[in-house]
């Protein structure tokens, strides 16, 4: 299977992935299947994908990003038939104004976040963004209907809106961590004809935005012997911080954090020159805000390192990344697979 990084991507962004909702697993799992890798999910929902070099007690390499996206849950109907909801994750508040979203209820009702006009704004409301329990969503139907149909607790995401922008750039919602996702199935495709010295764990975690829980549990079961944690970071936009910032277009961002493994970081970092691969540092004082953190504190510890795809808007339903950098972050995990293996 040769892979097409932006149908990939196209599909998984498609695919709901809100807190216990199951498609988006679904999708990625179906993907490794396509790729040959064994596949098996855990009690909490998070898939890996393994792919065995055949070497009898070969280590394992897991290679690791999120599957699950913020968004939102119900948190009742009110009389007017507005659903009432509260964040699932960190989801940008600032984006929710007028959004176009799904309410999965007993099927998906397409719905969009109210928005008092201009017109009807007092002076004191210029500026202010309201809480997001404060805001109603319309989905068309009277309080009766609404309240046998959307029940407490079910999820609501972003409506799918991926599209191509100009060049290697696409849009949409969930890049993070599909992008992560998509890497780490490409890294497993330019792998397919290669041997290795170790036994690959493709987990796609479940719960990342709730608190990185899906990659504790599957880095406590899986046990690997070192593991590449892929995620999102923040790529430079004109109202941003340069400093804090990478590059869209600048190749994987290499996570330099205390809890992460620095031998690790430093090969990669070596493969990337190397192999011609571009790459940028992102520097972190202390934990690094991704499933990198709860992997290396699995069991005994796990050596750990991180790649993140450098990506515009995050949390919003219109993220932003280039598919060269997605590449290359396939790439260089192919790298060290293929030379580190080993020595892992």
């Amino acid at each position: 299977m040769a892979i097409d990084l932006r149908a990939v991507l196209a599909a998984l962004s498609w695919a709901p992935g809100v807190g216990g909702l199951a498609a988006a697993p679904q999708a990625a799992a179906s993907y490794l299947r396509e790729l040959g890798c064994e596949v098996e999910q855990d009690p909490l929902g998070s898939v890996t994908g393994w792919r065995r070099c055949g070497r009898e007690n070969a280590p394992v390499l897991m290679l690791e990003a999120h599957i699950d996206e913020v968004g939102l849950i119900v948190t009742g109907v009110d009389d007017g038939g507005f659903v009432r909801v509260s964040a699932c994750g960190g989801t940008d508040r600032r984006a929710l104004i007028a959004a176009e979203v799904i309410g999965h209820g007993d099927k998906e009702y397409p719905g969009v976040f109210c928005a008092i006009p201009p017109h009807l704004s007092g002076p004191d409301s210029e500026g202010k963004i309201p809480a997001v329990e404060e805001l109603g969503i319309d989905i068309g139907l009277d309080a009766k209907r609404a309240r046998r149909h959307v029940r407490e607790g079910d999820r609501v995401s972003f409506r799918p809106n991926f599209c191509a922008l100009a060049g290697e750039r696409v849009s949409g919602k969930s890049l993070d961590d599909r992008a992560g996702v998509a890497a780490v199935l490409r890294c497993l495709d330019l792998l397919a004809d290669k041997e290795l010295e170790c036994d690959i764990a493709a987990v796609f975690a479940v719960q990342e935005e709730l608190g990185c829980r899906g990659s504790a549990a599957a880095s406590y079961r899986i046990a690997p012997s070192a593991a590449i944690a892929v995620d999102v970071s923040f790529a430079h936009t004109p109202d941003a911080d340069r400093a804090k910032c990478g590059e869209l277009a600048g190749g994987p961002m290499i996570g330099w954090a205390p809890g992460l493994d620095d031998r690790m970081t430093r090969r990669l970092l070596a493969l990337a020159e190397q192999a011609g691969i571009p790459c940028q540092n992102e520097v972190m004082g202390g934990d690094t805000g991704t499933d990198a953190d709860s992997i290396a504190d699995a069991r005994g510890g796990v050596r750990t390192a991180l790649l993140s795809v450098p990506l515009r808007y995050m949390h919003t339903p219109t993220e932003v990344i280039d598919l060269r950098d997605v590449e290359n972050t396939a790439r260089l995990m192919a790298e060290f697979a293929e030379k580190e293996g080993e020595a892992l």
